[in-house]
């Protein structure tokens, strides 16, 4: 917010400048460096009330947060930008096209060699600040400063023309400080425009985030990770494969750790959601497995295999393996084999009955 109000008092004071001695000396490059100083100014004050609702929390119509207030603002910024060239380019071209030809005075040159000055330090300031806070919004203003800088320079080489017999030249370096803003417009638009439609990181840090990933204890394999932008923040969802005998508390504790690692080591990441398996994805299979916890328990209940006090599913593809846990001072049947051999016959996806007892 400190940064964008120092942009505002300094577009602000440039635009009176650059306006007032280009209409005084009827300069239409000063003219025109002028007005990009005005949509300078515009966009400051559009960054200043989209920089602050960028800042607010989730809520309940925001879930995610407001972040992407700020790739709204950039979108307009360039959309903005885009706009202010094609007036530019029009009017220079239009007032070439009737001749209109005006020697500019040497205030002229002065205006414009304050604006370069001014806007290459406040491009330099804005980008450190955009660099600390990692901003988005405040980079496309700290570019949106340097390209008035640039059109600047534009404008002085085309006043001197003008100012040596060469009046045309000043209409030629309006209709380059033109170009200069529709093209950074245009790549701002469609830069932020790629944000909103969810774009991902860059390969380089989905590979940093992968390795980040497997240092942790129990983490088999890493897949299906994918990333979006969320202002200047990254949301990031992907599998992680563990052991299949893992507990499910375990599993989670192990989840809640590893979001909390790749948090700690990419502060960019804002949002992890870690999807657990227990067996590589893609495998493929006749048929899909469906939860078999209540048939088994209602087939076990029917056998000898009463009285056991926990009993573990293992799934593995379109198989299930079983473990029943029975308490020191019960008695395991003593014809388990043959049961869980008779169970095996019965349900073609069971894989396996294997007992165990306590101490």
């Amino acid at each position: 917010t400190r940064v964008n109000w120092v942009c505002s008092i300094v577009d602000a004071l440039l635009s009176v400048l650059k306006l007032s001695v280009g209409f005084l000396t009827r300069s239409p490059a000063l003219i025109a460096d002028g007005v990009h100083s005005l949509s300078d100014l515009a966009t400051d004050i559009l960054a200043l009330i989209l920089g602050n609702l960028a800042q607010h929390g989730p809520d309940e119509d925001h879930p995610y947060g407001h972040a992407r207030y700020e790739t709204v603002g950039t979108v307009a910024l360039g959309a903005t930008l885009v706009a202010v060239a094609i007036g530019i380019g029009y009017e220079n071209i239009m007032a070439a096209w009737h001749g209109e030809s005006i020697t500019p005075h040497w205030i002229a040159l002065v205006a414009v060699a304050v604006s370069v000055i001014s806007k290459e330090a406040l491009f330099h300031y804005t980008m450190k600040h955009a660099k600390v806070t990692r901003s988005n919004l405040l980079e496309a203003n700290a570019w949106h400063s340097r390209s008035d800088s640039l059109s600047s320079v534009v404008v002085f080489f085309g006043i001197l023309g003008a100012m040596a017999g060469y009046p045309i030249v000043e209409y030629v370096a309006a209709l380059g400080v033109a170009i200069l803003i529709g093209k950074m417009g245009i790549e701002l638009t469609w830069d932020a425009s790629q944000d909103l439609a969810d774009r991902g990181v860059i390969p380089e840090k989905v590979d940093a985030y992968r390795s980040t990933l497997y240092t942790s204890d129990a983490v088999d394999d890493v897949h299906m990770i994918r990333t979006r932008l969320m202002g200047n923040n990254v949301f990031i969802d992907a599998h992680i494969q563990v052991d299949p005998h893992l507990t499910v508390s375990e599993a989670h504790q192990l989840n809640d750790f590893t979001a909390a690692k790749l948090k700690k080591k990419h502060d960019e990441i804002t949002d992890v959601t870690l999807h657990i398996d227990f067996e590589p994805d893609g495998i493929e299979q006749p048929t899909v497995l469906m939860p078999k916890r209540k048939p088994l328990e209602e087939a076990l209940a029917e056998t000898n295999f009463k009285g056991y006090k926990r009993c573990y599913l293992h799934y593995k593809g379109t198989q299930l393996s079983v473990e029943l846990l029975y308490a020191k001072d019960t008695d395991i049947p003593e014809n388990h084999q043959q049961i869980a051999q008779e169970l095996m016959e019965r349900f073609e996806w069971l894989a396996g009955v294997e007992v165990f007892k306590e101490g």
